[in-house]
């Protein structure tokens, strides 16, 4: 069953994931970033490693993109201020990541390579890490069966009942099984997730999978605590700011003329827009919109240039302030509920900020957490959109009472990232 697992996934799924990024990166630059920067990678760790004599102590985290990295930036903070002297590797698939992390504790930060058993075998002639940490769900075969031939310790964090590919209509459900099999131990962000992971891989061993909660919850928690700017912790304290953030076009479409509508009954509100891929197009159209209801617009591309702007509409043309700019207001909008799936929810929440979503929230734990504890609402359609403001804006206890619930959410997650670091070899 190995073998024929492995000749498919060489001969056939992999080579058909290939040509498909191919093509379509001739469509999407994003993508053909990507691509290029594997083709880079083998490179870039060859002339690391030759630069740097290094001990066996190198630890590889790999990551889809930004939003499982920050799982990932806890344990990499934690262990390169530890005692021992440890080289963080941090690997990419998405150029979101790649091109948006920027962290000192990271020595060397690459896509990962295209997962061809030559290529791979390559990857750990060159670095040969002591451990491999998988955040989340960006699962390779070549990568992981070579580090397991090699004796390398593999984990996987942040690992989700929604991730395991259990729907027995699906290949997938086959394809994934093995994979998981693999990992050394596999920590589960709830008891539930824990159950449903024991279920798919029919594992024996009750020391595999362990619960030990979400590790993004840390860093949202680290973030706050290291975050410079001046920051009033009181909800009600604050500006009367409503921040639309991570904004989809179809947020956009959905709630733009009750916005609108709202901004021009009330006149002391002041609204910050982000979007989630903010480009030069997008942010024309929306000041024109603006703009035309008699609504002054700026556009910034910095936290600074928020600082002391009084227009009655404030377009971010940048990415990587968000959490700051949680800091700043009464109430948040968070983009992708109406489209793919509701954006970060826990960097508001340790601002203290209620947030109102879309209907595409069910996957995930926080949202729901958030609804059960009134730290926030959810809206159907864009009518419900300024019922909602209003309810936060007009009634300071409702503001109060979510900005509490929402903080207290924060506050009872913390600690996964000393939980899976107890529970990795890596002394």
């Amino acid at each position: 069953m190995n073998i024929v697992y492995i000749v498919l996934y060489n001969f056939l799924f992999y080579p058909i994931f290939i040509f498909l990024i191919f093509f379509l990166s001739i469509f999407n630059k994003k993508i053909r970033q990507g691509i290029i920067g594997r083709f880079e990678s083998l490179y870039l760790l060859k002339k690391y490693f030759n630069k740097n004599n290094l001990n066996a102590n190198i630890i590889w985290f790999h990551c889809s993109s930004l939003g499982e990295y920050m799982q990932a930036e806890p344990l990499i903070e934690t262990l390169k201020n530890g005692k021992k002297n440890y080289t963080v590797v941090v690997s990419f698939f998405s150029p979101s990541g790649f091109m948006n992390v920027k962290n000192s504790d990271i020595d060397c930060k690459v896509y990962l390579p295209f997962d061809f058993p030559w290529t791979m075998k390559s990857l750990f002639e060159i670095v040969r890490p002591q451990s491999i940490i998988l955040a989340n769900n960006d699962l390779w075969y070549n990568f992981l069966k070579i580090a397991e031939n090699r004796g390398v310790k593999t984990y996987l964090i942040g690992a989700e009942s929604k991730s395991f590919h259990n729907n027995k209509f699906f290949l997938s459900h086959y394809f994934y099984k093995p994979i998981y099999s693999s990992f050394t131990k596999i920590f589960a962000n709830s008891d539930e997730d824990k159950k449903s992971l024991f279920l798919y891989i029919n594992s024996k061993n009750k020391e595999k999978i362990i619960t030990t909660g979400n590790s993004r919850f840390d860093q949202v928690y680290n973030n706050s605590i290291k975050n410079n700017i001046v920051k009033n912790d009181r909800v009600e304290e604050r500006e009367n700011i409503l921040l639309l953030s991570s904004m989809h076009k179809e947020d956009r479409n959905m709630i733009i003329s009750q916005l609108i509508g709202y901004l021009i009954q009330n006149v002391s509100i002041q609204i910050i827009w982000a979007s989630h891929e903010p480009n030069n197009q997008e942010n024309k159209y929306l000041s024109n919109i603006f703009k035309r209801n008699e609504l002054s617009v700026s556009i910034v591309d910095s936290l600074s240039k928020v600082e002391n702007d009084k227009s009655r509409v404030i377009i971010i043309n940048t990415v990587g302030i968000l959490a700051d700019l949680y800091w700043k207001v009464k109430l948040a909008y968070i983009g992708g509920g109406f489209s793919s799936g509701v954006h970060n929810l826990m960097e508001p929440a340790v601002a203290g900020v209620p947030t109102i979503f879309g209907p595409n929230y069910k996957k995930f734990k926080e949202a729901i957490e958030i609804l059960n504890e009134g730290a926030g609402k959810t809206i159907k359609k864009g009518s419900g959109f300024k019922e909602a403001i209003i309810n936060y804006f007009n009634n300071d206890k409702n503001l109060i009472k979510s900005s509490r619930a929402a903080i207290k959410i924060i506050n009872s997650h913390i600690g996964a990232t000393k939980k899976i670091l107890s529970h990795i070899a890596i002394d």
